[in-house]
């Protein structure tokens, strides 16, 4: 059973390596957002062979980025679950899980109407549509379905190993397909919840003593394994996310490793530390900065159209994040009430 390590030894390795790989998927998240964005909007539809390489640069990165981010999750389950109980980890995870899911949901909704001349879709504001956005998933659907995750874990956590990945599997496989969020996607990504507690923190450590060679090559081989399948298969499905969702995580564990030490280890932990924040305030930057181009640039053209609202989303949140104490808006992130331990152990994992 993996024990989390103390914070001497996260500085020296794990919980870094674990920051550059959430820095990594977090950007790629936002690249996608923002990808989106100007797809909604119809901006490039004049340049098919872009808008083919971007459709199919969306299919590559939503293949692994949001799963690695589910197998970080359950890297530091086991510790924390012992360590908490099953009712202490509830409540914590309910804290630093379901709380910003349900302040986010509401800060989005609430500002909705002023946001809406800026958006390509708007709804008219209903408090029905609220209640019901929170209550499917709609509002944030990665914190709801990692929140449902943390807590399936709770009842497959005494089982072998083996059980939970088979229940875990067949919950991805056979569950029936839903439109309703938290009724069906906790299950796509539960396996890579299991995934990530067979490895635990500690295992997680040693690639840190891998060498960044030997880190180089298997990120070459797996990220041609990765292109390869969906140049040939197209964008995931519920019976591939898991072997690509698997693969593209272990891809992007060995290019964290491969950039540990240069100048972009520094960035990505900075922006991994800040990840949650990025998630949360990200699409209201995105909007700022693309508005910010089309009023100033004038332009709709596809590098400043991605650079700046990339750079106002990252930036921005990760500023806000890491200054939080400074500027006593913690609560924005997590349950104001939270001991400075648990605060801390969040920052980190």
């Amino acid at each position: 059973m993996a024990v989390e390590p103390t914070m001497t030894t996260a500085k020296r390795g794990r919980v870094n390596t674990v920051d550059i790989v959430k820095g990594i998927a977090i950007v790629l998240m936002v690249f996608g957002h923002t990808e989106q964005g100007a797809m909604h909007r119809h901006w490039w539809t004049a340049m098919p062979r872009f808008v083919k390489g971007m459709a199919f640069t969306e299919s590559f990165i939503y293949s692994f980025h949001m799963p690695a981010f589910f197998f970080i999750a359950g890297l530091f389950l086991a510790g924390s679950l012992t360590r908490r109980g099953p009712v202490g980890f509830a409540l914590e995870k309910a804290k630093t899980i379901l709380y910003p899911y349900v302040l986010w949901g509401l800060i989005e909704s609430l500002s909705d109407p002023l946001t809406a001349p800026f958006r390509s879709g708007a709804h008219p504001f209903s408090w029905y549509r609220v209640f019901m956005d929170l209550a499917s998933g709609n509002a944030s659907w990665f914190l709801i379905t990692l929140f449902e995750c943390q807590l399936l874990a709770i009842l497959i956590f005494r089982l072998p190993h083996w059980a939970q990945m088979a229940l875990a599997l067949a919950g991805c496989y056979f569950m029936p397909v839903s439109p309703v969020i938290v009724l069906y996607r906790p299950f796509l990504f539960f396996p890579f919840v299991v995934a990530g507690m067979w490895v635990g923190g500690a295992r997680m450590s040693l690639v840190e003593d891998l060498p960044r060679k030997t880190a180089w090559l298997g990120f070459g081989v797996l990220i041609a394994i990765q292109l390869a399948a969906i140049a040939y298969g197209g964008e995931v499905n519920r019976w591939t996310i898991t072997p690509l969702g698997l693969t593209g995580t272990v891809m992007l564990i060995f290019l964290s490793r491969g950039l540990t030490g240069t100048v972009w280890d520094n960035l990505f932990r900075w922006l991994g530390e800040a990840s949650l924040a990025i998630f949360l305030i990200a699409p209201f930057c995105q909007g700022f900065g693309r508005e910010l181009v089309l009023r100033v640039l004038h332009s709709t053209a596809p590098l400043p159209q991605l650079l700046v609202p990339m750079v106002v989303a990252l930036s921005i949140p990760a500023l806000l994040w890491h200054y939080q104490d400074r500027l006593h808006i913690g609560w924005f992130f997590h349950w104001p009430v939270l001991t400075t331990a648990a605060v801390q152990l969040q920052r980190t994992h």
